[in-house]
């Protein structure tokens, strides 16, 4: 109420009703003001309330996406392995990485078609890179195999698992995880990577590599992409890591061993070697074997054979 109104009521009022009115108005006043302050309450703990429930939704939200994050797997890996493949018909041999979608949330892999009937020899390996049967394995035959990939006579697949893994935090899975790392971002230098993480298994198996260490070796290998840096230092893909090991335990498509329990496990054409790792002349013979067993002759290239001039 304006003064020169509340003035003009009270003036020529006895002094008791002039008092009685004052002492009204102040009441009236101070009841204003208590509703005043009551709304202001109401309104400051409503948006409290507004601002922390929407705190909350954010926060719930960024958790859920970070861990649905965590559960995604790395690009090119589809069958929880990366496929290679190559050619030799520029005079060049090439070795190329096939790309494919990373598999979501509750998504199954996609088993790599088995056709023995194209003339190209199937390889594909299980690999934990703190095995020293499997660093044996590739010491003995990996130049082999990736020559004769590079020259279009196979494909080869690697699957990296973390076999012994019992925190998600051990060794295997890092080096395991840095391969994924490197799929997801640079398929086509997985080779480079599996390979420098092969030579580097005594240590891996001891005293273990570091996410700082896991990134030099890659970047010595050739891998530059900081996001693959940040993928590793982040273990972005250590969950990946630990379901496709599970899944591997639990079945291995197109073979004839029903469940993964040793490392390194090689399939040719969906045969699996059981001879010595470090034997490459009963490897070569099981492989040269195995190939013409599977391939009509009306459709066989020739059979992959090293070729000491080349490394392949």
């Amino acid at each position: 109420m304006r003064v020169d109104v509340y003035e003009e009521q009270l003036r020529g009022l006895p002094k008791k009703e002039r008092q009685a009115l004052q002492r009204e108005f102040a009441r009236l006043k101070r009841e204003e003001e208590r509703k005043r302050k009551k709304r202001n309450t109401i309104i400051l703990r409503t948006s409290l309330i507004t601002a922390g429930v929407a705190l909350l939704a954010i926060a719930a939200l960024v958790i859920v996406n970070t861990v649905r994050a965590g559960l995604v797997g790395p690009a090119n890996m589809a069958s929880d392995g990366i496929v290679f493949s190559g050619s030799a018909e520029s005079g060049t041999a090439t070795t190329t990485a096939a790309t494919s979608a990373a598999l979501q949330v509750g998504q199954s892999p996609t088993p790599t078609v088995l056709d023995t009937s194209n003339g190209v020899l199937s390889v594909v390996e299980y690999v934990d890179y703190a095995n020293a049967d499997v660093a044996s394995f590739e010491t003995t035959n990996a130049s082999n195999v990736q020559g004769w990939v590079g020259q279009g006579y196979a494909t080869l697949e690697i699957h990296p698992v973390a076999l012994d893994s019992t925190d998600g935090n051990d060794a295997s899975t890092r080096a395991a995880n840095a391969v994924a790392c490197v799929a997801n971002s640079e398929p086509d230098q997985v080779l480079a990577v599996h390979n420098a993480l092969i030579a580097d298994q005594a240590t891996i198996a001891s005293a273990g590599l570091s996410d700082d260490d896991l990134v030099a070796l890659v970047t010595k290998a050739g891998v530059t992409d900081a996001a693959v840096s940040k993928c590793i230092t982040s273990n972005d893909f250590d969950n990946w890591v630990s379901d496709a090991t599970a899944r591997a335990k639990a079945s291995v498509p197109n073979s004839d061993v029903a469940a993964l329990t040793t490392v390194p496990l090689v399939l040719i054409d969906g045969k699996s070697y059981t001879g010595s790792p470090t034997d490459s002349a009963a490897f070569e013979s099981f492989v040269s074997d195995t190939y013409t067993a599977a391939t009509p002759a009306s459709t066989a290239t020739p059979t992959p054979t090293p070729d000491p001039t080349s490394g392949g």
